[in-house]
This record gives C-alpha cells, structure tokens and sequence, in this order.
C-alpha cells in the first residue's frame, strides 16, 4: 500500500512539474514582452513630458510674463539644471546626480535627460523621472495564471472521469460476481454443517469429522464477515432489543468444535439477562471476529476467558486469550492487516468490529502483552440507558 502512494504522489509530481514547464514557457516570454514594451511606453511618456516642460519654458522666456508656475504632475517629477549640472529648480523627490547617458534608472525610477536650449533661466538640463511599475502586468499574469489552472482543472476532471470509467465498470463487475459467488456459496456451506453435524452424532468423538467441522466454522466466519462487508454499505441493520448474555452463550457453543480441536478451555462468567439496544447481525459480528481472533492466536491447551458483567453504566464484554499477544494494537483495526500471514484471513474482521462499535457508540479497548495474551474490552450502553 505505500508503495502504491509513492507511485501516486510521484505521478502526480511528474503531472505537476510538466504543467509548470508548459505554462512557464509561455509566461517567461510573455513577461519579457511586457517588460519591453513597458520600458518603450514610460520613454515615450517621459518624452512627451520633457517635451511639455521644455516648451513651457521656452514660452515664459519669449514672453512678458513675471511669474512662472513650474510644471506639475500626479505621475511624473522633473528639475532643472544650469550647464555646471547644479540645480536651479527640483521636484525630484531624490537628490540625483546628473551620469552621461540620456535615459537612467536609480530605485524604480526611471529618468530621461533633455538638453535645453538658451532660456530666461539659464537652464541647460531638464531632467523628468517617472517610478516604474509592473502593477498592470502582475494582474495580467495573475488572470492568464487563474484561466489556465481553470482549464488545466477543467481538462483533468474529465480526464479523471474518463480514465476511473473502466476502474468503476471493474469494480461493479467484481461486487456482481462476489454478490453471486456467495449466493452460491451459502446454500452448500449450509448443507456440509448440517451433514457434518448429522455425521458427528453418529460417529462420535471421530476426529476426522471434528477437524472438517471446525475448519468449516472457520469458513462460515469469513464467509458472514465477507457478506457483511459487501453489503453493510446497501443492508439496512434495524437495532432490537437484544438478550446478549444469551447470544454470548450461543456464539460461544458456536465455535466450540474450533475449541476442542485445539483443546482450549473457556471460562465462561456471564451475568444473566443483559440486553442491549443493537442490530443482531451487527453484534454477532463483534462477538464472533473477537472469538475466532481469540482462538486463531491462542496455542493449543490454553484458556480463553469470556466475561459479560454489569458495570455502573455499561456492559462489559471481556475476552482474554493466552496467545502469542500482539505487536502493534493500533493497527489491528485496519483494513486487510494481520498479525501473520500463517492464520489466514482476509484482515477485514476486526476492521468491522470497529467500524460497527463506532456506528453505535461502543467504547473498545485493546490490552496485549507478548507472549502473555490479548484482552477486547467493549463498554455497551444498556437498553435502559438509551
């Protein structure tokens, strides 16, 4: 499984990195032009400014007039230099020495450098600066950037749909054909236990009989816990008031050729007449996979203790083994895992006792130590109490 997520997350990278080199390529020659044809629009506007000032003085010194009003701007700034490269007039915000080219930058802004000629203030420079600013071409890249994730999102949506398509076809085959196999399966199942159970009284204590009937339980628990699997997502489980101290007593007769094929005792300490608001289905389920974990892990000749008592507010279902224990007790509620590939099993038992104990608000608790055993313990709430 994790290798299949470190294929997935590096697909998905792969997908990743290619779309980010389609859509920088395009982007990088897109911002270059911007920039260019930022940098030719601020000259020319700068050009048509100094243009501007340049005639403004040039007017004042043709004329009479006393009073000159520098010209002003939101945008641009200019000032006047005398041919020492002194200032005679600033609305620059910056001090700025006069360099030999005509055109300049110094922090984001951009300066154009004009020659006058002769004037009434003896100017022979103008200089006119505007701040550069890519505000205009940032939202640009911002809107190209949203329509594009928009359409690559578009793209793969159907691209996702298409490609699941076969997967759900797939799997709506293979629920068909699990659905069929186990119709088919129950009626047969049935038919051994019952023969087996005929031939066990009449040939009693006969241990080829008594080996076929517990490997068969065995079968009949997967094939419950499998059934229940498949169809716990379309069954309705409709909660009665269920006597389970007697369904512990039945569960556990259930599964006692299992116990004497490996010659395991059972401790039975179960109060009588305890009941609890739940689905039948659903509570066999848990009391079945914790019985049959139980006995698949114990050693042979060992003791399983099964208690069902009152305590204050809940009802306590115990069950300790004397097993080989288990490593991690937080795994052993995932899907599929086991805690050796040499029991069997598919690894979806405790899987669903979790998820029915969650659906019903069971309080489940695991204590292990290795080599010693394991103890279940599900704290139910009582009929009354709901």
């Amino acid at each position: 499984m994790a290798e299949k997520n470190f294929v997935g997350i590096r697909y998905i990278l792969a997908q990743a990195l290619i779309l980010i080199l389609i859509v920088s390529i395009p982007l990088h020659f897109y911002i270059e032009s911007e920039l260019e044809n930022s940098d030719f629009k601020d000259s020319a506007e700068l050009q048509l400014y100094a243009k501007k000032v340049a005639n403004r003085i040039y007017k004042f010194s043709n004329s009479n007039e006393k009073e000159f009003y520098f010209p002003r701007s939101n945008i641009f700034t200019s000032a006047i230099y005398n041919k020492n490269d002194n200032v005679i007039f600033s609305l620059l915000k910056n001090k700025v020495d006069i360099p030999n080219a005509n055109t300049f930058v110094i922090d984001s802004q951009r300066y154009l450098k004009v020659r006058l000629k002769e004037n009434v203030f003896g100017a022979s420079t103008l200089i006119v600066s505007k701040k550069i600013t890519h505000a205009k071409m940032v939202q640009n890249v911002f809107a190209i950037l949203m329509v594009i994730a928009f359409l690559v999102l578009l793209a793969s949506f159907f691209i996702i749909k298409q490609s699941l398509e076969p997967h759900k076809r797939f799997n709506l085959y293979l629920e068909n054909f699990i659905k069929d196999a186990m119709h088919e399966l129950k009626t047969p199942i049935g038919v051994i236990l019952l023969n087996l159970d005929g031939l066990d009284s009449i040939y009693e204590n006969n241990k080829m009989i008594k080996r076929a009937k517990s490997a068969l339980k065995n079968m009949v628990v997967v094939y419950e816990d499998l059934e229940f699997f498949v169809r716990k997502n379309v069954a309705e489980h409709p909660k009665t008031d269920i006597d389970i101290s007697k369904l512990c007593q039945e569960r556990i007769e259930f599964f006692m050729d299992l116990l004497n094929s490996k010659e395991i005792k059972v401790e039975q300490n179960i109060e009588n007449n305890l009941h609890v608001n739940f689905s039948k289905l659903e509570l066999s389920r848990v009391i079945d996979n914790t019985i049959s974990n139980a006995i698949k892990y114990s050693k042979n000749k060992t003791k399983i203790e099964i208690t069902l008592k009152q305590k204050k507010d809940n009802i306590v279902l115990i069950i300790k083994d004397e097993g080989k224990g288990i490593e991690d007790t937080k795994k052993i509620f995932d899907r599929y895992y086991r805690g050796d590939k040499i029991s069997g099993g598919f690894g979806i038992g405790l899987s669903i006792v979790k998820n029915i104990c969650d659906k019903n608000g069971v309080h489940v608790e695991v204590h292990s130590s290795l080599k010693k055993g394991s103890s279940f313990l599900f704290y139910f709430v009582p009929r009354n109490k709901i």
